[in-house]
């Protein structure tokens, strides 16, 4: 215990791995604000679903085209020039959101959202590494922590500005404004390098080639993320649709998923210790349909919160587990799968919530959803084949 309890304290947390934790939570506030911004843009604009999911799909974009052709942009800054200015592009972006008329303004402003915060998303690791040495992984894990928590405030803030204000849209410039300042801060303050590194080991990787294996399960994460994202931007609409929710309490709402999500993986950590990935990717999968199925077939609104909050429980785990997977599988190659990592995530959020869109203004919303069952169906296949590619070398 005593060793324990020196291990934890050796663990050094000081202003810059705050900052680090702090500007991925806000990124990851940005990622789940969209949705429910949105929601409210659409009212104001007239947008059809399939608009609807332009939006919601166009920070996703920013952050494929980043995971596709930022190398040479990363290379050429220090990690906290990438960490400043991505605060800086998300803040500046966020002000054609909240203040556009139109789709032409709106649309660009969430791609650069998306791209820029793409930056902090591939820089806040090599950060935590550079500060915390061999307990990086546990900055790791307490940054994506806070970010869930912090995601929870997300539709919450946006409903609350929406009901209680003129405008929903404090919700999202209060964040990104503060995002903006301290990325301002760090890019000119002296006190954080400004040095390029040259990574030979990342030149060294280019000469590999990830398995076959490694896109089995990027295929998962894909359907993983998919999911996840598919629920946050439309089950507001769900829930005004099929159980006759005010648009702000059903904004509201989405939280409970969100906040499924966070005890999800307060749980899932220490039941990884006891348990393998499989079982509790198992397990996470089986609670998810469970949710999903109460939240889409119930008219009540009691169970349809119940079922939200279940379907967040089923999904809390799905990205960590196959994440781990992933870099497993790459071997050596630890750079090319955490770009890939960051790619799939882009290509879930950018194809899947519009493709429910698309489908929902030909079908209905409410059919439109039953994408979520197929995706679940999707994920088993995929992650069985994985399992049994591993087994089989």
């Amino acid at each position: 215990m005593n060793e324990q309890n020196k291990s934890q304290h050796a663990i050094k947390r000081g202003k810059k791995v705050w900052l680090a934790y702090l500007m991925l939570t806000f990124f990851a506030y940005c990622l789940n604000v969209v949705g429910p911004s949105v929601n409210y843009l659409s009212d104001e604009l007239s947008f059809s679903y399939t608009e609807i999911g332009l939006h919601t799909s166009a920070l996703a974009l920013g952050m494929v085209v980043v995971g596709l052709f930022g190398k040479k942009l990363l290379k050429s800054l220090s990690d906290w020039q990438a960490l400043a200015i991505g605060g800086i592009g998300m803040g500046l972006g966020s002000l054609l959101l909240v203040f556009g008329d139109r789709t032409a303004l709106t649309l660009p402003g969430l791609f650069f959202m998306g791209a820029f915060g793409a930056l902090i998303l591939a820089v806040y690791p090599l950060i935590l590494q550079a500060e915390m040495g061999a307990h990086s992984t546990v900055g790791v894990s307490e940054a994506n922590t806070l970010s869930s928590i912090f995601s929870t405030l997300a539709p919450i803030a946006v409903g609350f500005f929406g009901g209680m204000v003129l405008t929903w849209r404090p919700a999202v410039y209060l964040v990104t404004g503060m995002s903006f300042l301290i990325g301002a801060w760090i890019l000119l303050s002296p006190e954080f390098p400004k040095k390029i590194k040259v990574d030979n080991e990342e030149l060294d990787e280019e000469k590999g080639r990830l398995p076959l294996i490694y896109w089995i399960f990027w295929a998962a994460l894909v359907i993983s993320v998919s999911i996840e994202f598919c629920l946050i931007y439309w089950s507001a609409e769900h829930l005004q649709a099929q159980v006759g929710i005010p648009k702000d309490n059903a904004t509201k709402i989405v939280s409970l998923f969100l906040a499924g999500m966070v005890i999800g993986r307060f749980i899932g950590g220490r039941l990884l210790v006891r348990f393998s990935r499989y079982q509790i990717l198992g397990v996470s999968i089986l609670i998810g349909i469970l949710g999903f199925a109460i939240f889409w077939f119930s008219q009540l609104r009691s169970l349809s919160v119940i079922g939200l909050f279940l379907a967040g429980l089923g999904v809390a785990n799905l990205y960590a587990s196959i994440v781990t997977l992933l870099y497993e599988v790459a071997g050596p190659l630890k750079a090319a799968a955490g770009s890939g990592s960051i790619l799939a995530s882009g290509v879930a959020i950018l194809s899947l919530p519009f493709l429910l869109g698309l489908l929902a203004d030909l079908i209905g919303i409410r059919l439109a959803l039953l994408l979520v069952t197929l995706l679940y169906l999707l994920l088993i296949v995929t992650i069985s084949v994985g399992k049994r590619r591993i087994q089989s070398e």
